[in-house]
C-alpha cells in the first residue's frame, strides 16, 4: 500500500497568453493621426490646437471600457456612441475607398500599375485593452491604403491637387471627430445601483449627462464589445475615480490576454 505522504498532486495550469501586435503605416499623413499633434503656432502666427494620437486614443477606450466593467451606464452609453461611430467611420472610409479606386479604371488596358507602398514604412507597436481601440487601428489601416491610392492616382493624373486635398481631408476629418469624441468622455463615479436607490450620485450624474434612456440603465442595450458586468454593492463613500488623463498600466492595457477576455455570452444581472 502506497504512503499517503508520498504522493505529489499536480495542479495543471496556463498562463496568460501574449501576442505582439504591429501596425504599419506607409503614408505621412497616417503616421501623422498616430502621433498626434502638439499644441504650436503656424508659420502665420495662428495658434495650433493640440490634437490627441491613436495611443492617448486607446487610452480613453480603455479607461471607458474599465468604467463599463464596474457597471456604470453612463460608460456604457458613451461606449455605445463610440462603437456606432466607429463603424459607421469604417463603412464610410470603405465607400470612399471604392470611389477612389474606380478611378484607376480610366487607366488603358495595357497599363498596369502594382499596389502603392513606401520603401520605407512606419512600424508602431499596439497596445489595447479594447476591442473598440482594434476596430480604430483598421479604421486608420483603412486610411492609410485609401491615402495611398488618393496619391498615386494624383501622381497618375487622374485626380487633380484640389480633388487630392478635399479627399485627404475628408477621410481624417473622420479619424479626428472620434479621437474629439472620445476626448468628451468624462468619469462619473456611479453605478445602476445608484440610478435604482435614485440617491445623491444618481442625481448628479443625470445634471452631467441628462436623463439615461432606460434600457441602458436596465443594461439591455450595450455596446456588443461591453466586458461582462461585475456589479458590486456600493458604498457610502466610493473612491474618485482617476482623471480621465492619468495613464497607468491598467489603462493602457497590457500585451499579453487572458482567455477570460475573449468574447463570451454573456449574461445580464436582472
Amino acid at each position: 500500500m502506497s504512503d499517503p505522504s508520498h504522493e505529489q498532486s499536480y495542479t495543471l495550469t496556463s498562463g496568460p497568453l501574449r501576442s505582439a501586435i504591429t501596425i504599419e503605416l506607409h503614408t505621412h499623413r497616417a503616421v501623422q493621426l498616430w502621433q498626434g499633434r502638439q499644441s504650436s503656432a503656424s508659420p502665420e502666427g495662428h495658434p495650433l490646437h493640440p490634437i490627441i494620437g491613436i495611443p492617448r486614443f486607446l487610452n480613453l477606450l480603455n479607461i471607458i471600457r474599465m468604467d463599463s466593467s464596474l457597471d456604470n451606464p453612463c460608460a456604457d452609453l458613451y461606449m455605445l456612441k463610440l462603437e456606432e461611430r466607429l463603424l459607421h467611420a469604417r463603412r464610410e472610409m470603405d465607400r470612399m475607398t471604392g470611389s477612389v479606386n474606380g478611378i484607376f479604371n480610366l487607366l488603358p488596358d495595357t497599363l498596369t500599375v502594382e499596389n502603392c507602398l513606401s520603401i520605407q514604412p512606419v512600424r508602431f507597436p499596439v497596445f489595447s485593452a479594447s476591442q473598440l481601440g482594434f476596430i480604430g487601428i483598421y479604421l486608420l489601416t483603412d486610411f492609410d491604403k485609401l491615402a495611398r491610392n488618393i496619391q498615386l492616382a494624383t501622381h497618375m493624373a487622374l485626380l487633380n491637387r484640389v480633388e487630392c486635398n478635399d479627399l485627404i481631408q475628408r477621410s481624417s476629418g473622420i479619424i479626428r471627430s472620434i479621437f474629439s469624441l472620445a476626448q468628451k468622455y468624462r468619469r462619473i463615479p456611479v453605478t445602476r445601483e445608484d440610478f435604482k436607490e435614485d440617491n445623491a450620485r444618481a442625481k448628479a450624474a443625470t445634471a452631467l449627462v441628462g436623463k439615461l434612456p432606460d434600457d441602458i440603465l436596465d443594461g439591455s442595450r450595450r455596446s456588443q464589445f461591453a466586458p461582462p458586468l461585475r456589479r458590486t454593492p456600493s458604498t457610502e463613500n466610493p473612491p474618485p475615480p482617476a482623471p480621465a488623463d492619468e495613464t497607468d498600466d491598467a489603462a493602457l492595457g497590457s500585451p499579453q490576454f487572458s482567455e477570460d477576455t475573449l468574447p463570451a455570452p454573456e449574461t445580464e444581472a436582472e
